[in-house]
């Protein structure tokens, strides 16, 4: 008996542990989830994106993007397409359709966006306020004229008045008189200057867009770096922020914005978060600068131009205060602007 309820026992202690352990709830490690979405490994192409922006924003080299995703030049994305940011991702290239092919999209491209607020005068806009009123100019001539000619008839009037006035006649001749000089005819009153009309007050320089339509771009072997604007530097290569890749020149809006060397155009638009009004620069193979936060733009993108010439004017554009926001990079990698630019 004694055996009996031993084995009960133990086959009850059995049980009770077999239904604890099934019981018990299993916890995974969701640290490599969090990290998987926080650097996911895709992109989806928006409309207004291109090839240049999407790396710049993912500290990539676009040769390096392109060649995961098997695109070739002149890098067309379209809107809705994946793009892998690394190798393995998985990402549609535009060779291989996917969920966005030119096919599905009607030949729409993802260029960039022209940013809303351009304000570029042409050089055949007229700009009435810089020209003179010609309606008041022959109004005040005429005016002066008739006060001239009015004066002159009056003058000549008060002379034939005082030749003509009587004489009285007596018994008694008066003594001989000398002769009369004529009265003297009055200078006409000079008229009062017409007031001069008041300056213009100064506008803001305004960009003027130039016919770059028959240059051609050929990467530069040497780029002789030049300062984009003027003004001092209050932001420095890694410093705060949420953009630390370049540095922050301040300065007033609208002074002009200069391209810091030869080269192309590969993005003109307001479609890069957190740089407002963009302009992306490729100087060689290895060189692209930015030009960031700026209020109007004067180029688009296959502009090509000139070291020293104006792009931009500065602004605000996406930022907390009046600045531009200048990046180099290399093969994709931020360098520090101020290890290029000379020394002032």
């Amino acid at each position: 008996m004694r055996k009996v309820f031993m084995m009960t026992v133990l086959a009850l202690a059995v049980s009770g542990c077999a239904s604890q352990q099934s019981n018990t709830p299993q916890v995974r490690d969701l640290s490599d989830a969090r990290r998987a979405v926080e650097n996911s490994p895709q992109y989806t192409v928006k409309a207004g994106d291109t090839l240049y922006g999407i790396a710049w924003q993912h500290n990539l080299d676009y040769r390096q993007l392109a060649a995961i995703n098997n695109i070739d030049a002149p890098y067309q994305i379209y809107p809705g397409q994946t793009i892998a940011l690394r190798e393995g991702a998985g990402g549609m290239s535009t060779s291989s359709g996917g969920n966005a092919s030119p096919a599905s999209t009607s030949g729409a491209v993802a260029t960039g966006l022209q940013p809303q607020a351009t304000a570029v005068a042409s050089n055949d806009q007229e700009l009435d306020w810089l020209l003179p009123d010609e309606s008041a100019i022959e109004r005040n001539q005429r005016l002066t004229a008739e006060r001239a000619e009015r004066t002159a008839v009056e003058a000549s009037q008060q002379v034939a008045a005082a030749a003509n006035a009587p004489v009285e006649s007596t018994n008694q001749q008066p003594p001989a008189q000398p002769a009369q000089e004529p009265a003297p005819t009055p200078e006409p009153t000079p008229e009062p200057e017409p007031a001069a009309e008041p300056e213009p007050a100064a506008q803001p320089t305004q960009t003027v867009r130039t016919d770059r339509s028959s240059r051609t771009f050929t990467p530069a072997e040497n780029i002789d770096w030049q300062w984009p604007t003027d003004g001092q530097v209050i932001g420095e290569f890694g410093q705060g922020g949420s953009i630390t890749a370049g540095i922050d020149i301040a300065g007033q809006k609208g002074q002009p914005i200069r391209a810091a060397g030869p080269g192309i155009v590969v993005y003109a638009g307001s479609g890069v978060r957190g740089y407002g009004n963009l302009i992306l620069l490729k100087h060689n193979d290895q060189f692209l600068s930015a030009y960031a936060h700026n209020d109007s733009l004067s180029v688009k993108e296959n502009d090509v131009v000139e070291a020293g010439e104006v792009i931009a004017t500065m602004g605000n554009s996406d930022a907390d205060a009046i600045k531009l926001h200048f990046e180099v990079r290399r093969d994709g990698q931020p360098q520090n602007p101020l290890d290029y630019l000379p020394s002032r």
